[in-house]
């Protein structure tokens, strides 16, 4: 019995997507130096990590392979963009970004899936991804606020 091609493609995409998300945090913790949020980006890069492999874990269940289906190409800009330029943008709000995009998946995979297990997996994807949304909202307010501040003086 085979998975439905929808299905299959979103869980791809959504592999993918935890791939490059947990990257984007390890990245974000690296150019951080405040400790509370370096604690926070490399919190969730662990969480992402998790969910990529319950949904690796999903697919050699339906019988795809997890190799062919992980991007072979590293994202070039992800590796060439300088430490100055990371520093300049505000890494909650990028996060924010990609964690939204996830959202979308998940939302689209509870409407979509039929199977009971994996519908409770992408539920707990969600609240996890809700709550880092929250968070990244929160902390790029702080951010910003700080920012301004300085910039006044």
């Amino acid at each position: 019995m085979g998975i439905d091609k929808n299905i299959r493609f979103l869980l791809e995409s959504l592999l993918n997507s935890y791939r490059e998300n947990k990257i984007s945090y390890l990245n974000s913790a690296d150019s951080h130096y405040q400790p509370s949020f370096n604690r926070f980006f490399n919190r969730q890069a662990i969480i992402r990590n998790n969910m990529f492999f319950n949904i690796s874990n999903i697919l050699s269940e339906i019988g795809v392979e997890v190799e062919d289906v992980i991007l072979k190409r590293p994202d070039i800009k992800q590796f060439m963009s300088t430490k100055i330029e990371r520093e300049k943008e505000d890494l909650f709000y990028k996060n924010l970004k990609k964690d939204i995009e996830l959202k979308e998946i998940l939302l689209k995979l509870v409407k979509i899936d039929n199977k009971k297990n994996r519908i409770e997996l992408y539920k707990k994807h969600l609240k996890k991804i809700s709550e880092s949304i929250k968070a990244n909202k929160s902390y790029s307010v702080e951010v910003k606020q700080k920012m301004f501040i300085n910039d006044k003086f």
